[in-house]
């Protein structure tokens, strides 16, 4: 449909104050930066153009797409679609606004992992000692790595401002897929090098890590953790290979 006059408004029976105003409109859309709309749009006599460009084009919002999203990006994409929707530039232009201010949070926050989600503190000095002697002591490069990979998996699993492990050998076998050979050669290699301590509890044989070497929870508890470890597992629990 081509573009309709003045002239062609007025022969419509548009009124003039009404064309007056829709000019006034058109100043305050200039003025805020949005879309300018026509006169004949804007009085009635016309039907806005649909989007042409993929920026503004109204996109997908069915639960399957949105849940792809994270929460502070569906909000700007359903605000931004909702800007498109507006009558007046004003309220377009807040809703713009308000998807901008949900894009800068979604950026700031948007991690790839938790970081605050108790990860286990590993030190240096414990990883670097216990690879070298996990490599003197194994009979093969394939038994180091294997013990090096379930090492770090029981560290993983490490409870929470503590040094013990909240899973058992079986556990162990099961995330590592593992067989259960394998593992009691890797845990008395582990335990033979002195990266790990095992002790009876009940009928469970607990695994330790001694918080010098890794520690999950608050720096200020750490000495407790290590003082706890002495008394509970080098002076108090039986560390049967």
């Amino acid at each position: 449909m081509g573009r309709i006059s003045n002239r062609d408004l007025r022969l419509k029976g548009v009124p003039p104050e009404d064309i007056a105003t829709a000019r006034t409109i058109q100043e305050a859309q200039r003025r805020t930066g949005a879309k300018v709309q026509s006169i004949a749009v804007i009085v009635g006599a016309a039907e806005p153009r649909r989007p042409s460009s993929p920026a503004s084009r109204p996109v997908d919002l069915t639960e399957h797409a949105l849940r792809k999203r994270g929460t502070y990006d569906q909000a700007a994409l359903l605000l931004d679609q909702q800007a498109l929707q507006e009558q007046t530039p004003e309220r377009a232009e807040r809703a713009r606004a308000a998807a901008q201010t949900a894009k800068d949070l979604s950026a700031t926050t948007q991690l790839e992992f938790d970081f605050f989600g108790g990860n286990v503190s590993i030190a240096f000095q414990y990883q670097d000692a216990v690879t070298e002697r996990l490599f003197e002591a194994a009979k093969t490069t394939a038994q180091a790595k294997e013990a090096l990979s379930i090492l770090w998996t029981i560290t993983r699993h490490l409870g929470w401002q503590t040094y013990e492990c909240s899973k058992t050998a079986a556990d162990l076998c099961e995330i590592t897929r593992t067989d259960k050979g394998d593992m009691a050669r890797a845990l008395k290699l582990l335990e033979d090098t002195g990266a790990i301590q095992r002790v009876k509890k009940g009928r469970t044989k607990v695994i330790a890590v001694t918080p010098e070497g890794a520690f999950r929870g608050k720096v200020e508890n750490h000495g407790k953790a290590v003082e706890r470890f002495r008394l509970d597992v080098i002076e108090g629990g039986k560390t049967d290979a």
